[in-house]
């Protein structure tokens, strides 16, 4: 606005979507502002705003960045769930393993020091190393000139061949995007010159090869712009660095021969004085001093200090009592805020865990918290807490599934894992009768579709004696001519069958891919014709409009409950992502050869059961009103609340497996490894701590077995306040400030899907359902394209006759 730069001059990075589209519609409605007065119109359209991931892919498919202004097909991301099941499919899985000459999972499992034999370890642990290797931009053949372990060779030939196979595919994952990006900014001559200021968000979480791409776009104008706090360094465990922070002075130093400016930002406005002034304390119980003497592990210059100079109790411990009357009297708090009216809802009080589930399941701490709530009436949404699938909504909703498609055989092998998923299922089971034994319309149309899915069975087997009596190969090419008369004539077979093999539309295209030399198989066409006209997801959402699921949509509607919706919304992406992965179509062929029931119910939903994993995030309003979040503490990076009760004040520090690993293969110095696990509960307790706005509470148990992390110990036998001390009026209240920045919304996107029908628009544009049916918009396309590329074949040459002019 007042320098005159163009936006796409300009590349902002953040950490989170949440923090990117704050800045672009932040950004949009001040430059409105400033439009209004100057009159000059503003396009963000070509500036960079988002998450590093999302930039790099960006970058990959900008035309600025590639030889010639050329086009390029950009790369298929895998999220982490892509990545997953890419590793653990089978073709996939046997590969890596003949890479690394290992025979079985054992061998892999016992490099990481775990004794399962499951698949399922050693596919983490090994996703969990390649992506380490990737973050570091660590080559194999690097990795191998610098050790003799043999196990660890073979798994750096496995990390080698998972990246070529990858590449063979035109896909790469989160951490191997970053170095498609910094290879391509690498050799293009002249993409350091793209940008006149680079500007990153969150500096401390960054990573090697993020540092590595953010100084190579700096490099020709040098203006590099970070915005970071040591204390709130989360991430080692996915490879970022605190370092590219705390020592950024040297780096400028290193890479532009400049000494950078620091713009100190000390003032919390977040939180009461009390709070500030007790987390400040706590973070210097620790010894960050530099072994050499060079200083601190730390910025040592900043002095956060309070807005606020509120001078009552903001900070509150419970009594020194057994873990069960901990609950009790923080559950007791709770309520008593409720009542009082201290805060407007349940979702304004989170509580904080350093982790919230062990191997798989809650761990003690978490569950004796919930259940003290439950006992005075509160609900809890927690979605990383224990198994998502665990959840009511999940299980009812994959009981139904299991009584129209039927349960799934049982697996032979007696391994722990295994028999909870099958207990799981039989939980399932038994929801789902109980729903459909309580809704007759839903039992009718339960019934309704197993009968469908018999009847295709049915013709599938009566074409196939067809195909056996005329010595056909089932594989072999469709000849409509001799075929099609005797497949209708097939006795038993249902009209809806028949009318498929008869339908003219489809003969037609039979015909034109037969004159081309390209026809149909006689399998595709039989499985075309004994294909459900439904799939998985659609299944979904018939099933969710019966009254049994009615009550969810109207406690979310009124703002009383919004929890079973934002869990079905997960459901609805678990069911398009296996439709994603595996098949859209529900065949006769695919069911009655179980392969439906392996793939979906033995191997899709059981890696999610071991994964455990899920995450209900809404931009605007992270968690659903009328209950209480659990959080980890890594969740809760970026957010406030009035109020932040600690789950716990207990973590052990101890050395990650993958650090230990990796640390022997990097080229420079960090924070050494017998310190970081004390350096990273500190930061986690410190960011804990940091999220509260209006008040603080402590647990403080007792008795056999019960700890408080070290640093805590000085600050609980001071003079803190006690809960049986404390005057919950005190607290003031908390009132939700409305967004001082208009909420940008699309035409098409917002305002007419809201206009055709506002429940719809609450499930796809609130709560993150999937559509079972996508449609996508073909026309105009070529065109386009082919402008696009006269477009910028016009730019390249007119910048090379620029530069012969020059």
């Amino acid at each position: 606005v007042y320098h005159g730069v163009d936006p796409a001059k300009i590349f902002l990075a953040t950490f989170t979507e949440k923090a990117a589209l704050q800045l672009q519609e932040g950004l949009q409605s001040l430059l409105v502002r400033v439009t209004n007065r100057t009159g000059t119109h503003y396009d963000l359209s070509g500036m960079y705003i988002g998450t590093i991931h999302s930039l790099c892919q960006r970058l990959l498919q900008d035309r600025r960045f590639i030889p010639n202004r050329g086009r390029v097909r950009p790369p298929v991301l895998l999220d982490d769930h892509d990545q997953y099941f890419f590793v653990r499919t089978t073709k996939t899985y046997r590969a890596l393993m003949d890479a690394a000459r290992v025979s079985n999972t054992e061998e892999i499992n016992a490099f990481f020091n775990r004794t399962p034999s499951s698949p399922f370890d050693a596919v983490t642990n090994c996703i969990a190393l390649f992506n380490r290797f990737s973050e570091e931009n660590l080559d194999p053949e690097v990795i191998k000139g610098r050790t003799r372990d043999e196990r660890l060779l073979g798994l750096v030939d496995m990390y080698a061949c998972y990246k070529k196979m990858l590449a063979d595919g035109n896909k790469v994952d989160f951490s191997l995007l970053q170095q498609r990006a910094f290879k391509a900014l690498s050799h293009l001559p002249g993409s350091d010159q793209i940008f006149r200021h680079v500007i990153i968000d969150e500096y401390q979480d960054t990573n090697s090869i993020q540092e590595q791409i953010f100084f190579k776009l700096a490099g020709g104008a040098q203006n590099l712009c970070v915005v970071g706090d040591d204390d709130q360094a989360l991430y080692r465990f996915r490879g970022a660095r605190v370092e590219n922070f705390v020592e950024f002075p040297d780096r400028c130093r290193q890479h532009f021969k400049r000494q950078p400016r620091e713009i100190p930002l000390n003032v919390n406005y977040r939180s009461r004085q009390e709070i500030v002034s007790f987390y400040r304390n706590f973070i210097d119980q620790c010894d960050w001093t530099r072994e050499d003497g060079r200083g601190a592990y730390r910025v040592t210059t900043k002095r956060i200090m309070a807005h606020s100079k509120d001078s009552e109790a903001a900070v509150v411990a419970t009594s020194r009592s057994n873990p069960q009357a901990v609950a009790s009297e923080i559950a007791c708090l709770v309520k008593d805020l409720l009542e009082k009216g201290k805060v407007q809802d349940p979702n304004q009080i989170a509580f904080l865990f350093p982790s919230i589930k062990y191997k798989g399941e809650m761990t003690s701490t978490v569950r004796r918290m919930k259940e003290a709530l439950e006992n005075v009436g509160l609900r809890i949404y927690a979605p990383r807490a224990g198994i998502f699938l665990d959840v009511d909504e999940a299980v009812s909703i994959v009981g139904i599934f299991l009584h129209i498609f039927g349960m799934p055989e049982r697996s032979e092998y007696q391994e722990r894992e295994l028999e909870k998923f099958q207990a799981w299922l039989d939980r399932c089971y038994q929801r789902g009768l109980e729903i459909i034994s309580q809704d007759r319309p839903l039992a009718r149309y339960v019934a309704e579709r197993v009968k469908e899915i018999g009847t295709v069975i049915n013709d599938y087997l009566n074409l196939l004696k067809t195909v056996e009596l005329n010595g056909w190969q089932h594989d072999g090419h469709y000849q409509p001519e001799l075929m099609r008369p005797r497949l209708i004539k097939t006795g038993g077979i249902s009209e809806k069958a028949r009318r498929h093999l008869s339908n003219q539309y489809m003969n037609r295209i039979i015909e034109e891919r037969s004159s081309k030399g390209k026809p149909f198989s006689l399998s595709y066409i039989i499985n075309a014709a004994t294909a459900l006209d439904w799939n998985v997801l659609d299944l979904f959402y018939r099933i969710i409009g019966f009254d049994s699921f009615k009550g969810w949509f109207e406690a979310a509607e009124s703002g009383e409950d919004e929890g079973p919706v934002c869990n079905l919304g997960i459901v609805s992406q678990y069911l398009a992502s296996f439709l994603e992965k595996f098949s859209s179509i529900l065949s006769a062929s695919y069911i009655q050869r179980d392969i439906f029931h392996r793939q979906f119910f033995n191997f899709y939903l059981y890696s999610l059961h071991r994964r455990g994993e899920s995450e209900y995030e809404d931009v605007d309003d992270p968690f659903p009103k009328g209950r209480i979040p659990f959080l980890t503490v890594h969740q809760s990076k970026g957010l406030e609340f009035p109020v932040v009760i600690l789950g716990s004040l207990n973590k052990q520090d101890r050395l990650q497996d993958m650090e230990r690993i990796v640390h022997p293969f990097l080229d420079r110095s960090g924070e050494p490894l017998d310190r970081s696990p004390q350096f990273d509960n500190m930061r986690i307790f410190y960011v804990a701590m940091s999220r509260a706005q209006n008040l603080l509470v402590l647990p403080h148990p007792s008795g056999m077995g019960q700890q408080v992390y070290r640093a805590f110990s000085n600050l609980l036998n001071g003079g803190i306040t006690r809960l049986p001390n404390f005057d919950v009026r005190s607290v003031p209240e908390y009132k939700e400030v409305s967004r001082d920045i208009p909420r940008t919304y699309s035409y098409t996107s917002d305002y007419l899907m809201f206009q055709r029908c506002p429940r719809q628009y609450m499930l796809f544009r609130k709560y993150g359902f999937v559509p079972s049916r996508s449609q996508t918009q073909f026309f105009g396309n070529l065109v386009h394209q082919t402008i696009e590329d006269l477009h910028h074949y016009l730019i390249h040459r007119r910048e090379k006759m620029a530069i012969g002019i020059g």
